[in-house]
């Protein structure tokens, strides 16, 4: 095991860094990312993530080669160990997990890197050589600090305040192309609201997003698209029924990358507490995030002061571990009360304060 002093020292050459599960955990890890990548700028640097993150880490200028993990929750664990073991081949001699799995961690291990960083949550301990301690402040970090502060024993104290830029210009011609398709030219206002959630009860409601719509195009004029994945067409086209059919327009077949270039290329992003209100701050897309049982302290998009407005009721509960509905009641409508009590108003006001900020109208 290497002291402290000398890692701080090392120059090391090959660089693992085993992802979080979740997009936006992966774009708030991308600080961390790119300050390793200007401490150790002759280093390869290898990203292992969740299939749905590959697209977004292989467009990073700091990630040399980006792996998807190649197994399921079914697979036996003989599968992952020789995935783990496979990666000995790239000969790593740091490496970095981010969650605080202890899959992660074993993994990193098999791995065959001497160094390798991360807290020591889950006995994950003697999987480490050089784990950080989890403390009441650390829980208490943005995840973006949170994730930077594993890399304290590199002597690496602070990142890179804005997000490298990754939308290739293909993903902009796309995008650009389908928007010219459907009669949306530059000069009008474009907003995207992206209504989806990772569970149904972390989503604001449909209806409620609907009369915001309303509200766009009263008060802006804006050209609304809803963006969403295959498979939630039914919740886009429950709000797209609030609004008249030349003004609102579905996206849910653009791939991760031509969404980031579509969030890019709007005024306005509007969304859950999800992956993709990160996407539009590393963009620089100005946001309104709704945030229901989360805690947008800890998570909340990084952005500048005065481009994003969250939405949340910051309920004594709140964050909760989401075990709904064993934590608390659901609502009438099926919704944890720290979501069901923001109003179509409230989103609205977030909406005017930002638009003040940004210059936004008629």
């Amino acid at each position: 095991m290497f002291k402290k002093q000398s890692i701080r020292e090392k120059d090391f050459q090959q660089i693992l860094l085993w992802e979080p599960n979740w997009i936006g955990d992966v774009v708030l890890s991308m600080p961390a990312i790119q300050a390793l990548a200007r401490r150790y700028p002759e280093a390869r640097i290898t990203a292992v993530s969740q299939k749905s993150s590959q697209e977004l880490l292989s467009a990073h200028p700091a990630v040399d080669t980006a792996i998807s993990i190649p197994y399921s929750s079914e697979d036996s664990v003989f599968d992952k160990i020789d995935f783990a073991r496979g990666l000995k081949k790239y000969r790593f001699d740091l490496a970095v997990t981010f969650p605080n799995s202890l899959r992660g961690a074993g993994m990193t291990f098999l791995s065959g890197a001497k160094v390798r960083l991360g807290y020591n949550t889950e006995g994950r301990s003697a999987l480490l050589s050089h784990p950080a301690a989890m403390t009441e402040r650390i829980k208490a970090m943005h995840r973006a600090e949170y994730f930077l502060n594993i890399l304290q024993p590199l002597g690496l104290e602070s990142a890179p305040q804005e997000f490298d830029q990754i939308v290739p210009d293909s993903a902009r011609r796309a995008v650009q192309g389908r928007l010219e398709s459907l009669g949306l030219r530059e000069g009008g206002f474009l907003a995207v609201i992206h209504p989806g959630a990772s569970k149904p009860e972390r989503g604001w409601h449909a209806k409620r997003y609907g009369i915001l719509c309303q509200r766009l195009v009263k008060d802006y004029g804006a050209k609304i698209i809803l963006l969403g994945a295959s498979g939630e067409e039914p919740l886009l086209d429950e709000i797209k029924n609030y609004c008249p059919s030349d003004e609102a327009f579905l996206f849910t077949d653009l791939s991760l990358l031509e969404a980031t270039a579509l969030i890019e290329h709007s005024h306005l992003f509007i969304g859950n507490d999800s992956g993709m209100i990160h996407l539009a701050a590393m963009v620089g897309t100005p946001m309104v995030g709704v945030y229901g049982p989360g805690d947008p302290r800890t998570t909340g998009p990084v952005t500048a002061q005065g481009k994003s407005a969250v939405v949340t009721r910051n309920y004594p509960c709140s964050p909760c571990r989401q075990k709904f509905f064993k934590e608390c009641k659901p609502s009438a409508h099926n919704k944890p009360y720290c979501l069901e009590d923001i109003s179509v108003k409230d989103v609205v006001e977030a909406v005017q304060d930002l638009a003040r900020t940004i210059g936004a109208g008629r």
